[in-house]
């Protein structure tokens, strides 16, 4: 009799914990990692806009656009030049390529390589400029510059009564 109960014991045991372990996947509160969810948050309408007028207040791009020491658009790259091409459909513009790289030859590629890739999305090439320089956006003040090279990283903790955040 003992080992019949032992027996149900452990079916019983295991049906549970195969019910349990069976479920669905779960419903992804953020995108796939390929598409969009159709679980999307409401303020995302806000959020795009946002990320759209910041784009286009800065009309940059930078090294971290392209697969490293190559003149290949990456998908990050891809992303932001299709946004791009949407923003500038009807007013054009100039985007600036920001690059810490010395070497002519890559920067002229990869320029060239955005100004084909913006084409390529039906962009008309003659109200878009496309060159080497830096971004419009606001620029930090060589004071704040030199301040933040000699203090280093600050530490959540120091940075609180500076910041006007939390303290006092």
């Amino acid at each position: 009799m003992k080992a019949y109960r032992r027996w149900v014991r452990c079916l019983t045991i295991g049906f549970v914990f195969t019910c349990l372990g069976c479920q669905g996947p779960t419903e992804r509160l953020n995108a796939p990692p390929q598409g969009y969810s159709n679980n999307s948050n409401e303020m995302q309408k806000y959020y795009t806009v946002m990320v759209d007028n910041a784009m286009l207040h800065d009309m940059c791009i930078a090294d971290i656009h392209f697969v490293p020491h190559t003149a290949e658009i990456n998908g990050l790259g891809t992303w932001r030049l299709q946004s791009y091409s949407r923003l500038l459909h009807d007013h054009g513009g100039t985007i600036h390529f920001e690059t810490v790289s010395n070497e002519e030859e890559l920067t002229d590629l990869r320029l060239r390589n955005v100004s084909d890739f913006l084409a390529s999305t039906g962009l008309d090439m003659t109200m878009v400029t496309v060159k080497e320089g830096l971004p419009r956006g606001r620029a930090t003040e060589a004071d704040e510059a030199i301040r933040i090279k000699q203090e280093g990283t600050v530490t959540d903790h120091d940075s609180d009564s500076e910041s006007g955040f939390g303290g006092e």
